[in-house]
């Protein structure tokens, strides 16, 4: 399964100089080349600006983007920001209250009725503007919650109980307890879990703070996505049992201070990974482009990432009967693919073989990848016959197979942590590569190609690196 997915945040509609208005204008444009790429949209906070109504205009704005990426509102995933917010004196006070005490962590998880109420009760603009738009309650007295999906979940929180007053940056409180009971009803399975909050993690106090890092890592939170600070930057929280990667997206305006920049991003759960692209609004010139300059991880124009937890967990299923084999076939098979790689490979020095035990030791090998090994063993021979002597190839040319399979796995050696998966994906690659030009089944073909790689574990030089000192468990 592939997520891909636009974030936008501190919108701030009421703000509608000329060149915001452009911008805005080109915006749904670009999103409209891109609709391929985006099958979600989140948004972080900060539609209104400075606790103005919604009016008209932020839903049009808010169509135009949806139509423009061609999806429904089901697909769109909203939480408040502080400008969403109506100030008062009275919550003034009460906020001060809070954040003057000496556990305003406790404080806030304890808050009586009345206070928690008087506090909410800012939003309420916000949150009858969601009701109105998304057609539905935003379920506010819980103030976080989670919306499920297939394959992924999206845990909404509440960053802004206490924003509504000034003096506030670094000192957030989300209230724990509430959070902790939503992130408790996230499935415990490979689901990717996305987390929004409008706040940056640096906005949070120090009194939450990490017990929220906790929180996430413990939930197996993925992402975090937010906004409020106007500029866009990252950070991969790796310093507990499961990363969290956080991505902060820019504004959707323009003046002296803001840089009007969106994200979009994918998350392929097959390889366990992602990546992340930033899109810059070019002021000069008026126009939208991928930018490279958010730090020096993004300096090929995209961050990219592993989802660690599930390249750990995961050990590639493979039925313990391997697919029969018609001898005479197999030797076709290998006489064609041979005819096919030999314009594209290079002739290395034959290759020494290893003790089989030690290599499934040290790359990390399941026991089910053993029994693979050991079922398709009895071709071997039929391999050793076709490759092993000139009765079919000259010599110099004997070696031209086991040179694209040692290549292939080099190619993805570095890239994943163990056996299974470095198998896995040498299958997977080298049918995508020949899969046009060798007229076979997927299934047949990769149950072929699985029997080379495993002959070329037995009797060439793959798998004798030592994955044990290269893994790092958390």
């Amino acid at each position: 399964m592939k997520l891909k997915w636009a974030h936008l945040s501190d919108i701030h509609y009421l703000y509608n100089n000329y060149e915001t208005n452009v911008m805005r204008d080109q915006l749904v444009q670009y999103l409209s080349e891109k609709k391929k790429d985006i099958d979600l949209l989140f948004i972080t906070g900060d539609l209104a600006h400075q606790g103005s109504n919604y009016g008209e205009e932020v839903e049009s704005f808010l169509d135009s983007v949806i139509t423009a990426i061609e999806i429904s509102k089901e697909n769109l995933f909203i939480i408040p920001g502080n400008h969403d917010i109506k100030r008062s004196t009275m919550n003034d006070r009460l906020i001060n209250q809070i954040l003057s005490s000496s556990s305003a962590k406790n404080e806030v998880n304890s808050l009586d009725s009345d206070t928690y109420q008087s506090l909410l009760s800012s939003q309420d603009p916000f949150f009858n503007f969601y009701k109105k738009y998304m057609g539905e309650d935003y379920p506010k007295d819980a103030l976080h919650f989670v919306k499920k999906r297939e394959g992924f979940n999206v845990v909404h929180i509440n960053t802004c109980l206490i924003a509504g007053t000034s003096g506030v940056e670094g000192k957030i409180l989300v209230g724990l307890n509430k959070l902790y009971e939503v992130l408790k009803q996230l499935p415990k399975d490979d689901s990717i879990n996305i987390a929004i909050g409008h706040h940056t993690i640096n906005c949070i106090h120090t009194d939450e703070k990490g017990s929220l890092l906790n929180r996430f890592s413990d939930s197996q939170i993925d992402l975090y996505l937010n906004g409020h600070v106007h500029k866009a930057a990252y950070h991969n929280e790796n310093d507990n049992y499961n990363n969290t990667y956080m991505f902060t997206s820019g504004s959707m305006f323009v003046d002296g201070y803001a840089d009007p920049i969106f994200l979009t991003g994918i998350i392929d759960t097959e390889t366990a990974s992602g990546e992340v692209i930033y899109h810059r609004w070019n002021k000069r010139d008026e126009y939208w482009h991928q930018s490279n300059s958010e730090g020096r991880l993004v300096v090929d124009g995209s961050y990219k990432f592993d989802i660690h937890r599930l390249k750990k967990k995961t050990e590639i299923t493979m039925d313990d009967t391997p697919l029969a084999v018609d001898e005479d076939e197999f030797r076709m098979f290998l006489i064609e693919f041979h005819t096919i790689i030999n314009k594209e490979a290079d002739i290395n020095e034959e290759l020494i073989s290893k003790d089989i035990t030690e290599k499934f030791i040290n790359m990390l090998c399941s026991p089910t990848l053993e029994r693979q090994f050991d079922r398709c063993s009895v071709y071997f021979p039929i391999v050793n016959k076709i490759l092993g002597t000139t009765s079919f190839f000259s010599f110099d040319k004997r070696f031209i197979i086991p040179d694209v399979i040692v290549s292939e796995y080099l190619n993805v050696l570095y890239n994943f942590e163990n056996g299974d998966l470095i198998l896995h994906h040498m299958i997977n690659n080298l049918f995508s590569r020949y899969r046009i030009q060798v007229n076979y089944s997927e299934e047949r073909l990769k149950s072929y190609i699985r029997i080379l790689i495993f002959w070329s574990i037995n009797e060439c030089d793959i798998f004798n690196e030592d994955k044990r000192q290269r893994t790092v468990i958390k």
